[in-house]
């Protein structure tokens, strides 16, 4: 029987991506979505309809509690989660009120936190999967509620890892770096910051989503943070942005 995988945020982008690169890879795949549910349910019917893709609706800001026993539902199992849904925000440390970083929290920490312990309270074996940033290993205080609540999700990681290996369950991080600009950014502006990059040159969807079907079938990995990033966590521990820059990771 085939095994089936829960990706959050899996209608656009690199969540897509991911879904594409699990279904070809033989897995059924359960596609989460908030507001693109018409973009989800043509990804259902690329992946080749019902019979190996399905489509859940949540809005993880409203908390994600039910969302495994939903997935679980759908094909009668559920083998994997990939905690990839995540928002992006650019707030300074100094600027960011306290209702803006638990908005930041919100979705980039409680939201994977609660599906990696309902995952786990299920006591079966299987993998989870949580979608990071190269910037976890570096300073960046003009983003700071969203690196803070990425680099609690990357202990959270080690910390489940630890927990669940007598269930048999591994958990995971993946770590990307510049993948394409934030929406309505345009490309130039992003290449200033692939600059900067020691191999100079962006990620792509692709090495991501390859990254990840690879960490959810190594059986002898676990507690991880897969860097695919250009070098990122290894540039100038400050990142170089200017306002009104951004690039989605």
């Amino acid at each position: 029987m085939k095994k089936v995988v829960l990706i959050t945020g899996g209608a656009r982008r690199v969540g897509a991506a991911l879904c594409r690169a699990f279904a070809a890879d033989g897995w059924r795949v359960v596609i989460h979505c908030n507001g693109s549910h018409a973009t989800a349910l043509r990804l259902e019917r690329e992946l080749g309809g019902t019979e190996t893709a399905a489509v859940v609706v949540s809005d993880l800001r409203k908390g994600s509690a039910g969302l495994i026993t939903c997935a679980s539902g759908v094909f009668g199992r559920l083998d994997g989660v990939v905690n990839n849904a995540s928002v992006y925000s650019r707030r300074s440390l100094s600027e960011m009120t306290e209702a803006e970083l638990r908005e930041d929290f919100e979705v980039n920490f409680f939201a994977p936190f609660t599906l990696m312990r309902e995952f786990a309270r299920r006591r079966k074996p299987g993998f989870i999967l949580n979608l990071l940033d190269g910037r976890i290993a570096k300073q960046d205080f003009e983003s700071a509620g969203y690196l803070l609540a990425k680099q609690s999700l990357a202990e959270a990681t080690r910390l489940g890892a630890l927990a669940w290996a007598p269930l048999g369950i591994r958990v995971n991080g993946l770590a990307p770096g510049l993948v394409r600009p934030a929406a309505g950014v345009p490309l130039a502006k992003m290449e200033r910051l692939v600059a900067q990059l020691p191999l100079k040159r962006r990620t792509t969807e692709q090495e991501l989503a390859e990254a990840a079907v690879f960490l959810a079938k190594s059986p002898g990995i676990t507690g991880e943070v897969l860097y695919v990033d250009a070098g990122m966590h290894l540039a100038s521990p400050q990142w170089k942005e200017s306002k009104g820059q951004g690039a989605e990771v």
